[in-house]
């Protein structure tokens, strides 16, 4: 288990640690900003003409879907695959490192960015932890010196997204697989790992490190948390809401 200060359940409170956790698992959406990153990437896509509004609209309602915890995440990584598999890929990155600038580093909580350059700086790798495609996911990933990020696995024939790779997706228990893997790869123990999650979705992957801190849950999240004694963080609103 990890050494830990008090445990944390107020405004902008985020964790402390008496010593570094073996490695930090970090959800992204919900948990980092105040929006989901796949409806922000599908909003401008379709500002530029590449997507269709009703794939935006599928987009949001998934959003809702994965914020009450019931999103089927086959049926998004599918529909979402089709809808940009005629994009090339390095096309679809450079507007991912646009929508960062422009639209998910303004909507990051407060705290967020000193709260993780602090934990890597005492020699805790981060490891983000995402169901959104791993490009969308990049510039974020670079943005906050994180060793890794774990997503959905997909397929890249001639330079375009065709369709998902091995494994289970990156949502749900899927995370905790993705988790487990990496800490195995580089013998880090889970036992004193710390993980960051704002979904009922994301519980097991919380249940099973040493340290877990809940952003902004919602009532059966929370209510878990306080009986695991987990750290509650609620921090204020972002520049941009």
């Amino acid at each position: 288990m990890i050494e830990r200060g008090p445990r944390t359940e107020a405004e902008g409170g985020w964790p402390t640690y008496d010593e570094p956790p073996s490695v930090a698992f970090i959800d992204v959406d919900g948990t980092l900003l105040a929006e989901t990153t796949t409806y922000l990437f599908a909003r401008i896509l379709m500002r530029r003409g590449l997507l269709r509004r009703s794939s935006l609209l599928r987009a949001l309602y998934h959003g809702l879907q994965h914020r009450f915890g019931r999103l089927d995440y086959g049926a998004l990584i599918a529909y979402g695959l089709k809808g940009i598999a005629s994009i090339p890929i390095v096309e679809l990155e450079r507007i991912a490192y646009e929508n960062f600038v422009e639209h998910v580093r303004p909507r990051l909580y407060p705290g967020v960015v000193d709260h993780f350059n602090g934990l890597r700086k005492m020699g805790t790798p981060l490891v983000l932890v995402s169901s959104s495609p791993g490009l969308v996911i990049e510039p974020l990933r670079i943005f906050l010196g994180c060793a890794d990020s774990l997503t959905t696995k997909v397929v890249i024939n001639r330079g375009r997204l065709v369709g998902v790779g091995g494994g289970p997706p990156c949502y749900g228990e899927g995370k905790l697989f993705w988790a487990e893997e990496w800490a195995a790869r580089y013998g880090l123990a889970m036992e004193r790992a710390a993980a960051y999650a704002d979904n009922w979705s994301d519980r097991a992957l919380l249940e099973r490190v040493g340290r877990a801190a809940v952003v902004h849950p919602g009532s059966r999240l929370l209510k878990l948390a306080r009986a695991r004694g987990w750290d509650v963080v609620r921090p204020g609103r972002p520049s941009r809401a």
